[in-house]
């Protein structure tokens, strides 16, 4: 138990490493032995518990997904359709945020890296797959318009709250600067809510 302790401990070392490093330089100009000693681990180390460098990045991806807001999303539900929205715009724009350097340079990479392109949009699937199962439940329950798709609502729930976060993080200022940023998330909840909430009675 202690031994799996350890070599669990090492694997973590080795994760936040890598994912230090790729928000540092990228993907593809990340070394494993760069990696290894950032990790404080020798390279016949990572490569014992990872192999190679693209199986290190799956394991970061996955790392990542786990912390990420789609996946803890369901730990602060309160049933009330409205403020579970918000709460979970929250969320997504806290998480692009605090995710973005790493994010950027892999994105970045990904272009000319078909293997890293692959594990990112796997990544993103699996997401946005956790997100549609979300809406999915809220339409069996009566509380999203039936006639919508639970894998569009996922998809456009992601590209309204994280775009707003992108295009601050990319150009240096929010693209509506003037505007509190709470005022403005208010206002994109609505607009989803409004959008998407079943009419109750009547």
């Amino acid at each position: 138990m202690t031994s799996d302790t350890g070599a669990d401990d090492t694997k973590q070392r080795i994760i936040e490493a890598a994912l230090r490093l790729f928000g540092e330089v990228g993907f593809t100009r990340a070394t494993t032995r760069a990696i290894a000693e950032k990790a404080g681990v020798n390279e016949v180390t990572l490569f014992r518990h990872f192999g190679n460098k693209k199986t290190l990045l799956l394991a970061c991806i996955r790392a990542g997904n786990q912390t990420s807001f789609s996946y803890i999303f369901r730990e602060h539900l309160s049933g009330d359709y409205a403020a579970d929205i918000r709460m979970m715009a929250r969320l997504q724009m806290e998480d692009t945020r605090r995710s973005f350097e790493v994010l950027r340079l892999l994105l970045c990479d990904a272009q000319a890296v078909p293997d890293l392109r692959e594990l990112l949009v796997l990544g993103a699937i699996d997401n946005r797959e956790r997100l549609a199962t979300y809406f999915a439940q809220q339409i069996e329950a009566g509380n999203v318009r039936g006639e919508l798709n639970p894998l569009v609502l996922a998809h456009g729930f992601d590209s309204l709250f994280s775009s707003y976060v992108l295009f601050e993080q990319l150009m240096g200022s929010a693209p509506l600067e003037t505007l509190p940023d709470e005022l403005v998330m208010e206002s994109l909840v609505s607009v989803f809510i409004q959008g998407t909430q079943a009419h109750q009675g009547g």
